[in-house]
């Protein structure tokens, strides 16, 4: 099985043109999750409905940022299985299913250098770049938004 932070291969194959339709329907929902956000925000505080879409905007922006940043920058792969690995286990639990071995649950041993210089070497991820973008936009928008319509 692949890794699961790294992008399925049609994906990257396919030109902008053919994947920028979903990522613009992708970027429409989540701005309609924003707004359902930003009324449940201006329902419970004092904030009005555009202060509120704009809250919540800019904390959707700040985790679509944080998590194409650490996808796209191969940090998910430092995550807790080679905590394990520095830490002295040295065992690989989510990597290699195609080896039968680690399949019928045998775990080998890893290199911890091994383990960062995949991590710290990532894969081209042209999904996790179009969500930093879908992230600044949003904290762009959301700037806008109370600039413009803010108390």
């Amino acid at each position: 099985m692949a890794d699961s932070t790294a992008p399925d291969p049609e994906d990257v194959l396919l030109p902008l043109r053919d994947r920028l339709p979903d990522y613009l329907a992708i970027f429409g929902i989540g701005w309609a999750a924003m707004a359902v956000a930003g009324g449940a925000i201006a329902l419970l505080t004092s904030a009005t409905m555009v202060e509120g879409v704009a809250y919540a905007a800019v904390a959707g922006g700040v985790v679509l940022l944080l998590g194409g940043g650490a996808t796209g920058g191969g940090y998910t792969n430092l995550g807790l299985g080679a905590a394990g690995s520095v830490l002295g286990s040295g065992q690989r639990h989510d990597e290699d299913y195609e080896d039968a071995e680690v399949r019928r649950g045998r775990t080998k041993k890893v290199n911890p250098r091994d383990r960062l210089r995949k991590g710290l070497r990532p894969e081209k991820n042209p999904r996790a770049f179009w969500q930093v973008m879908a992230g600044f936009t949003y904290l762009a928008i959301a700037i806008t938004l109370l600039r413009s319509f803010g108390s």
